[in-house]
C-alpha cells in the first residue's frame, strides 16, 4: 500500500476518501398543543322582544316538569271534620273532645277570611253550644242519679235516664250537622247553624 507522499503509479486506483462521521440528528419537534375548546355563544333574544315573566306562584312548565295547579283557597273545612271525633268509642269523651276541637280549630281558621271565616265561625259557635249542652246533661245525669239513689236503688231507667236520652238526641243532631257542614265547606259553600248560641258574631 502506497503512502500519500509516494507518487502513484500510472493506472493505480486512488484510495477512497475517508468516511465522514454521521451528522447529529435534529431533536424531535414537540407535539403541538391541543387547540383551545370553543364554546358556542349563548343565544340572545331577538332585539325588541322580551318574554313576559311568569306569574307569582305559577311555575313555567317545561320538559319533564308538569304544570302545578293553583292551591285551593281556604274554606274552613277542618273545624267541621274535627266534629267526627264524636264517634270515638269512649262514652261522653268523644262528644266533649269533638266540641273542644271544633271550637279551637274554628277560632284559628277565622283568620283566613271569606268563606273560611264564615264556616269557621259557624263551627266554633256550634262546637261551643254542643259542648255546653252535652256537659250540662252529663252533670245533670249524675246529680239525678245520686239524688234518687241515696236512700234506695233505682227501679227503672227513667227519670234518671232523661238527661242521657236528651244527650243521645243532641249527639245525633251534632253528627248530622258535622256531615252537612263538611260537605258544604268542602264545596266552598257557607254553612249556617241558626239555632247555635252566637258566642262569636260576624
Amino acid at each position: 500500500m502506497t503512502s500519500p507522499s509516494e507518487p502513484q503509479q500510472p493506472g493505480a486506483i486512488p484510495p477512497a476518501p475517508p468516511a465522514h462521521p454521521p451528522l447529529p440528528q435534529a431533536p424531535a419537534a414537540a407535539a403541538p398543543p391541543y387547540p383551545p375548546a370553543v364554546h358556542p355563544a349563548p343565544p340572545y333574544p331577538t332585539p325588541g322582544y322580551q318574554a313576559a315573566p311568569p306569574a307569582a306562584g305559577f311555575p313555567v312548565p317545561g320538559p319533564g316538569y308538569p304544570a302545578v295547579a293553583p292551591a285551593a283557597p281556604p274554606r274552613g273545612l277542618l273545624p267541621w271534620v274535627l266534629g267526627f271525633l264524636i264517634v270515638m268509642p269512649f262514652p261522653f269523651v268523644g262528644g266533649i273532645a269533638s266540641g273542644i276541637a271544633m271550637a279551637v280549630s274554628g277560632g284559628a281558621s277565622r283568620r283566613a277570611g271569606g268563606v273560611a271565616r264564615e264556616n269557621a265561625r259557624a263551627a266554633l259557635n256550634w262546637g261551643l253550644t254542643y259542648l255546653l249542652i252535652s256537659t250540662s246533661l252529663i252533670v245533670l245525669h249524675f246529680v239525678i242519679l245520686f239524688a234518687l239513689t241515696a236512700d234506695s236503688p233505682a227501679t227503672g231507667f227513667y227519670p234518671i235516664g232523661i238527661p242521657l236520652t236528651i244527650y243521645a238526641a243532641i249527639s245525633l243532631l251534632h253528627l248530622v250537622l258535622v256531615i252537612v257542614g263538611t260537605i258544604r265547606s268542602s264545596s266552598g259553600t257557607v254553612m249556617r247553624v241558626p239555632f247555635a248560641i252566637p258566642f262569636v258574631r260576624a
